[in-house]
């Protein structure tokens, strides 16, 4: 049995082997199970579904991609980047690209549950590569950007997957047309956002204000009525 601290990765290992020589659908846990000398008992304490499996093997490829950036790199314009970043995951990936054929071919083999999971992964995954791009993922135009690059990710995804050529020429030039378009999108949030906070920075100001004065009309027309109520009681007196 391998050791306790490479069960994961044996499990990801042979589900992936598995998903190369078959349907994805077909393969169950007790082949999983089988392929990696593994109880089943002892696939349930570090995975609970295939779907877990995914999610994993995904993290597993986020982890490869991080570790193996450069950090002269960083002085990168995020664009460029974000290019290489994106095109490393898909290096990283290519040996499991039959694999990973059969995995879309099934649509995952996912129930509702694990698919709101897979995408809750996958939106995690997106955020690490624009953060290593230098992009702030945070706030709503950070929310924007996570979503743009996940359908940016998916579209150029699926090209790569029957992209042929030796050095993904054309993936990456998607990649580059895509990202471009979407950094047009991104200044216009950006600008956007920018009056919008303006805004809001001038109603609040203007509510302080007016909340400031409220008091101070108050306490004076309090103090014409004490002044009113002297006179009055004067003029009764006399």
């Amino acid at each position: 049995m391998p050791a306790k601290k490479d069960i994961p990765n044996t499990l990801i290992t042979a589900a992936m082997k598995l998903a190369a020589e078959k349907s994805w659908h077909d393969v169950t846990m007790i082949d999983i199970a089988r392929a990696s000398g593994l109880t089943v008992a002892d696939c349930y304490d570090h995975c609970k579904s295939k779907g877990d499996i995914l999610r994993q093997f995904s993290k597993k490829i986020d982890r490869d991609v991080l570790a193996d950036l450069d950090d002269e790199d960083f002085d990168e314009p995020g664009h460029d980047r974000l290019i290489a970043i994106i095109m490393a995951r898909f290096d990283t990936l290519a040996d499991y690209r039959p694999a990973l054929r059969s995995i879309i071919s099934a649509r995952g083999d996912l129930g509702p549950a694990d698919s709101l999971r897979a995408i809750k992964t996958h939106f995690g995954s997106m955020r690490w590569m624009l953060e290593a791009a230098g992009f702030r993922t945070g706030g709503i135009q950070g929310s924007l950007r996570i979503a743009a690059m996940t359908g940016i990710y998916a579209r150029c995804f699926k090209l790569w997957l029957d992209d042929t050529s030796t050095d993904s020429g054309p993936t990456m030039a998607m990649l580059d047309r895509e990202l471009s378009k979407a950094a047009l999108w991104d200044a216009r949030v950006e600008k956007g956002l920018g009056k919008a906070n303006r805004l809001c920075g001038k109603i609040s100001k203007r509510c302080h204000r007016f909340a400031a004065k409220k008091p101070a009309q108050g306490e004076q027309t309090n103090h014409e009525k004490t002044q009113g109520s002297s006179g009055n009681a004067s003029a009764s007196a006399n």
